[in-house]
């Protein structure tokens, strides 16, 4: 690299102003601004950060999670790219290969809502903001790589979307079903049951409604097992995040039972079956009625031309208004209709009326519940309220109900009242040849009752998930097409891959409402196998499809015959060190890890799991502690700090704060404390290269007392700072940083020039820069050429070792003990003997052995002697 003749060139164009700042202490003032202008213009000429490809390296791969580009970036961005570009630079001087990438996740609903505001196309709209956002990004300092930048937007990137998604058609990973779907009304498309988030839409926050509509599912469910399992792989990742992946995904083991559905007498039994999944087969003898969701098919034909038919559809209706995580609360009042039809239980045979409740969801489980109301609070709730039958079936032995029950054989009910359902473990009464037993979940009364449902064929050992199947079908204009064609005679069939991308039109006028469905010059197309005219789907695919891959893009971003090479996601993958908000935790993170998967079972890559190590950043809050947002305008633009003190100020202020994973609320004074720092440091290594001699040889052995000691500090702080920058605890490092400055400002105001050792003095000034470069570089930068003139890009400087020899003091203290209590303490020498030692605590507390025998010294070395007289 041409850095030294650059560096002279620029050094020969210095403003008169700032030659005017340096005379009196015969250095240059601290200038910011032209600091960060000159050195980001010499990063981008000579492509610093272009990845390079040394197999004699270990890899690094540092990716943060991609933004979304509606507007200019805000401290929160800042926040995450400073971390992810800390930890990028000290891997490059750790010895690394680096991969460390950016780009921008931009298709989405703010483009399309955006662009129909300002009457213009998203695709305009999303590329000003990537532009301003780009132009923020490298003026922080970060170290991308420009050459691997790309936005989910590119035809040349969506294009692979669409061919993975044709190999997960091939796979049988991809179907189209109608169902009952989240619909957002504000922002009018489908959302997948992660992307509503406590009853809401997770971007807008409206409240979604129910609707019927065919649409496009991947079979996420298809490695819900291993999506489990293989979260304990992720020793890397925050158990936060494990356990909220974990409680998604929802594994349960129960058991399916099959009651059947009993003709019009109640009594007679037909061939339909209703099958119901529960954790608790040990309470089936407590069941006294069914439950169906008011969007079941079933419960609609039950109630169809008769007298509960106008109820059902009341319910019904009012079902689709409420969310679905509010129709389960156990508090919220239930709602039912009967359908007046019956099934029968498979083990007592008896008749239970079949209801509808709101309570009840059609996706969880089986669809439909056995009603156990002494075992189960919505059940008893619902039964009080409709007035259905309670009978005790589980009780603890020494109880009332359980003495007047124990000997009772039959089902009955009891004269006990009660204010709610009986405990749910405890021993089973009414309950056939199985009361006596203990039951609960995996208890000895379960697995006899599944035994018994086994055998006689009415039921079976199952595991249910709460997750379901990823619904990325959305009606909207700005994303990736699915890449599908209907033709009445053929069905559903792929577009050809030599016909992708399937691109979107770029004249609709989405301010006058047009639609990709209404779009005839997109959807009107040839069936590809008939020949016959066909009808091109207009769905797009849910954005987090766009993002569920492109990591592994970054490791072959230019590839246009595959989205990736085998080769280059060997070489890379997995992120070694993933940054991001625990927002993420379930939607992105999920995702991924499901398409990485899917991928390796294609046979395009290797791996398991996508990311070694997360890193969940805390979030950045205003002075009073509320969240950032654009609507509370409270937001702070990292131009606030960057434009009155630099960069690398505000880097150093976001880093030092609080340790990455923790919150913070931003604070000026915080800001104006870096800006202190950083202006302090530059003088104190202006300062030691006044006598600093690069050439000189360091000798430890020779130092005086005084430079001795400056060096054991700069070793043992060097290895702190070390071991908190491998740690990802930049504060803690920034912190020891920060003692080495105090002691080495200490060391030039008590050593005067002619006596300070030149050989330290270069070492010293050398080591704060290289540890300081991945947090402040442009400050770094300049010192490296400058003051230490070196040819050497600081991003190309190998990390200083520090010795642990080295960090140790010559000499300890330790405390002098007189029958165990603290009499005197003493500096001696750091290797001295046990007998030296006890020679020389003895000589310590003379005056109080005085006329007193010592009978026993004990010695432990390094940190007292004990003398027993």
């Amino acid at each position: 690299m041409a850095f030294a003749l650059e560096r002279s060139r620029q050094m020969a164009e210095q403003s008169d102003t700032e030659k005017n700042n340096q005379p009196q202490d015969d250095f240059p003032a601290y200038d910011a601004e032209a600091i960060e202008t000159k050195w980001q213009h010499i990063w981008d000429e000579e492509g610093l950060y272009k990845t390079e490809e040394d197999p004699a390296r270990p890899k690094k791969y540092v990716l943060e999670m991609f933004p979304y580009p509606s507007g200019d970036l805000h401290m929160g961005h800042a926040r995450n790219y400073t971390i992810g570009d800390a930890m990028a630079r000290q891997a490059r001087m750790r010895g690394y290969d680096v991969l460390h990438p950016m780009g921008f996740d931009a298709f989405g609903l703010p483009a399309e809502n955006a662009a129909i505001k300002h009457n213009t196309q998203p695709s305009v709209w999303t590329h000003k903001n990537i532009d301003q956002a780009v132009k923020t990004m490298f003026r922080m300092g970060f170290a991308y790589d420009k050459d691997r930048m790309f936005n989910t937007c590119d035809p040349e990137y969506y294009k692979w979307g669409q061919w993975i998604f044709l190999k997960m058609y091939e796979k049988g990973l991809v179907y189209r079903a109608t169902s009952p779907v989240n619909w957002c009304p504000n922002d009018k498309t489908v959302l997948a049951n992660e992307q509503v988030v406590n009853g809401r839409c997770w971007r807008c926050g409206a409240v979604p409604e129910k609707r019927e509509l065919s649409q496009w599912y991947l079979r996420i469910t298809d490695y819900a097992q291993e999506l489990l399992d293989d979260l304990n792989q992720l020793d890397g990742w925050p158990e936060r995040v494990k356990a909220m992946q974990a409680n998604w995904i929802g594994r349960s083991e129960g058991a399916e039972i099959d009651f059947v559905l009993a003709d019009v007498d109640g009594v007679t039994p037909t061939d339909t079956k209703i099958t119901v999944f529960t954790t608790r087969a040990d309470t089936i003898y407590g069941c006294t009625f069914m439950l169906l969701p008011p969007e079941s098919s079933l419960a609609a034909e039950l109630v169809a031309d008769t007298e509960y038919e106008a109820a059902f559809t009341d319910l019904k209706e009012a079902a689709t208004k409420v969310t679905s995580i509010e129709r389960q609360g156990t508090d919220r009042e239930k709602h039912g209709v009967f359908t007046g039809r019956y099934a029968l239980n498979p083990v007592t045979g008896e008749s239970v009326p079949i209801w509808v409740s709101d309570y009840v969801l059609l996706d969880y489980g089986t669809g439909a519940v056995m009603g156990v109301p002494a075992g189960d609070k919505r059940d008893f709730d619902f039964a009080k309220k409709y007035d259905l039958p309670i009978v005790p079936i589980i009780c603890e032995e020494g109880t009332d109900i359980y003495d007047e029950l124990k000997g009772v054989q039959e089902r009955r009910m009891t004269s006990v009242d009660w204010d709610g359902p009986m405990d749910t473990t405890g021993i089973l009464v009414q309950s056939g040849e199985f009361t006596g037993l203990r039951g609960g979940k995996h208890s000895e009364a379960e697995k006899a009752v599944v035994a018994f449902l086994t055998k006689h064929s009415v039921g079976r050992r199952t595991v249910q998930f709460r997750l379901r199947d990823w619904l990325i079908s959305r009606q909207r204009y700005w994303g990736n097409p699915i890449p599908m064609i209907h033709c009445d005679h053929c069905g559903d069939v792929p577009v050809p891959y030599d016909e992708l991308p399937v691109k979107l039109p770029d004249d609709l006028d989405l301010s006058a409402g047009d639609t990709l469905a209404e779009c005839k010059e997109f959807y009107e197309t040839i069936c590809p196998t008939c020949g016959r005219p066909a009808h091109r789907i207009t769905d797009t695919m849910d954005t987090f499809t766009c993002s569920s891959w492109y990591y592994l893009r970054y490791c072959d971003p230019h590839n246009e015959e595959l989205p990736f090479s085998k080769e280059s996601v060997d070489r890379w993958m997995p992120v070694d060190n993933y940054i991001g908000g625990i927002e993420h935790a379930i939607l992105h993170l999920l995702y991924s890890r499901f398409f990485t998967k899917v991928l390796r079972d294609l046979g395009m890559i290797g791996i398991d799991e996508p990311f070694k190590n997360l890193l969940t950043q805390g979030m950045v809050k205003d002075e009073h502690g509320d969240t950032m947002s654009k609507s509370k305008g409270n937001v702070v633009p990292p131009s606030s700090v960057i434009e009155p003190y630099g960069a690398d100020t505000m880097r150093l202020a976001i880093l030092f704060v609080a340790p990455p994973e923790k919150d913070f609320d931003w604070d000026e004074k915080a800001v104006a404390g870096a800006n202190r720092f950083i202006k302090r440091a530059w003088r104190i290594v202006w300062e030691l290269t006044k006598t600093a001699d690069a050439s000189a040889t360091l000798d430890p052995t020779t130092l005086d007392a005084a430079s001795a000691a400056l060096n054991r500090e700069l070793h043992a702080l060097g290895l702190r700072c070390t071991h908190e920058f491998d740690e990802g605890q930049f504060n803690t490092a920034i912190s020891a940083i920060m003692e080495l400055i105090n002691a080495v400002s200490s060391y030039l105001n008590d050593v005067a020039e002619s006596e300070r050792s030149q050989a330290l003095c270069y070492r010293v000034a050398s080591d704060i820069v290289a540890m300081l470069a991945p947090i402040i570089p442009h400050w770094a930068e300049e010192l490296q050429h400058t003051a230490l003139h070196k040819e050497t890009p600081v991003y190309h400087e190998p990390w200083p070792i520090f010795d642990e020899a080295q960090a140790k003091s010559n000499t300890i203290e330790i405390a002098v003990q007189i029958k165990g209590k603290v009499r005197a303490r003493i500096m001696v020498d750091a290797d001295a003997s046990e007998d030296e030692l006890s020679h020389a605590a003895q000589q310590a507390v003379a005056q109080q052995l005085e006329g007193r025998e010592i009978r026993k010294v004990i010695v432990v070395p390094g940190r007292l002697v004990n003398i027993v007289a």
